[in-house]
């Protein structure tokens, strides 16, 4: 996610506009429940350290959310009551955003954060040019994080395939010796292909070296400036995405892997569209996506995100300037008492 700072706005609406999104909202849960699913999700399998798989084959790992950069001096960090939410709700995963160079205090608050949340770790490996401060965050958490990102849309940010690739052969084995239960994922590209499809580059790159990920994860927002109307279109897409990867991997690696969107949310933009604050909405676009991502077999994903003034405000799960819970927040709670065990 590319974030920048910008002024929240709340979006009124009228009579008419709540029942028309209510009505939407049943009308993409029902398309979202009877579309056939892409992949067989009986043969998923819990491979991942802490997954389990719930009713309907459904991840368990596929209710997270991201602790992402903070924007705000109220987040999920400081706020304790954000993170009781969370656990009570039952949110299983919580990707964070360890910053390069951090201190002993900086990697502390963050894995505590999720601890504290009763979620497990997906690790954000920041600075891919790092190594020593890799090494360093990767034996300091040990087994308090078992899943690690080697970067953050390093396609969308300029960094050449053959630069990622050479960084990923060099650093993954190193890191695997110092932690070797942990799962190290790639390359969470800014969407299922990447620019100059880096996605198919970097499969292709790692059959060659034979360093081979435990997942392949990328980003998914299927809106940008669209209408309400063409974004609801676009909510069960993430299916699609999915299957564009698991195509990929399974021709170039003959084999399957586990796959995961680590981000998501209906528009990427700063501000995104004021939409996104309309309850019959972002409820609707909510219980669609996710119900698209079980039926898909994606093995863990994590919405962007849960409080730090993402988007201005209007990402947030969490209204940052009075901890109080959004509907999108409600909708995922929801959903994960239809597929908790």
């Amino acid at each position: 996610m590319r974030q920048s700072k910008n002024t929240d706005s709340p979006h009124g609406s009228h009579r008419f506009r709540r029942v028309l999104a209510l009505l939407l909202m049943l009308f993409f849960i029902t398309s979202a429940c009877s579309s056939s699913p892409s992949f067989d999700t009986r043969t998923l399998k819990a491979t991942l350290p802490g997954q389990q798989i719930w009713k309907d084959h459904t991840s368990s790992f596929l209710f997270g959310t991201n602790d992402t950069y903070e924007w705000a001096t109220q987040n999920i960090q400081t706020e304790a009551s954000i993170q009781q939410a969370l656990r009570s709700a039952g949110f299983t995963l919580i990707r964070s955003f360890f910053p390069d160079n951090a201190g002993d205090s900086v990697i502390e608050k963050r894995i505590s954060t999720i601890e504290q949340s009763g979620a497990h770790c997906l690790g954000v490996i920041t600075n891919i040019f790092n190594p020593a401060f890799n090494q360093r965050l990767v034996r300091y958490l040990g087994n308090r994080c078992q899943m690690y990102e080697f970067g953050n849309e390093s396609d969308y940010d300029g960094i050449s395939i053959e630069t990622y690739l050479q960084q990923w052969n060099s650093q993954i084995p190193q890191l695997k010796r110092i932690n070797p239960q942990a799962k190290f994922i790639g390359p969470v590209t800014y969407n299922e292909t990447g620019k100059n499809d880096f996605m198919q580059a970097f499969l292709q790159g790692v059959k060659q070296s034979g360093i081979l990920p435990d997942a392949i994860s990328f980003h998914w927002y299927p809106c940008y400036q669209d209408s309400q109307q063409d974004c609801l279109n676009a909510a069960s897409s993430a299916a699609q995405a999915t299957g564009t990867v698991r195509d990929l991997i399974q021709s170039i690696l003959g084999r399957d892997l586990p796959i995961g969107i680590s981000e998501w949310n209906y528009d990427p933009g700063n501000p995104p569209p004021e939409y996104g604050d309309n309850a019959g909405f972002i409820t609707a676009f909510t219980t669609s996506a996710l119900r698209s991502m079980a039926q898909a077999g994606v093995a863990f994903a994590c919405q962007f995100d849960a409080a730090s003034f993402a988007g201005y405000g209007r990402l947030d799960m969490f209204n940052v300037s009075n901890d109080a819970p959004k509907p999108q927040y409600y909708a995922i709670k929801t959903l994960i008492k239809q597929y908790q065990l």
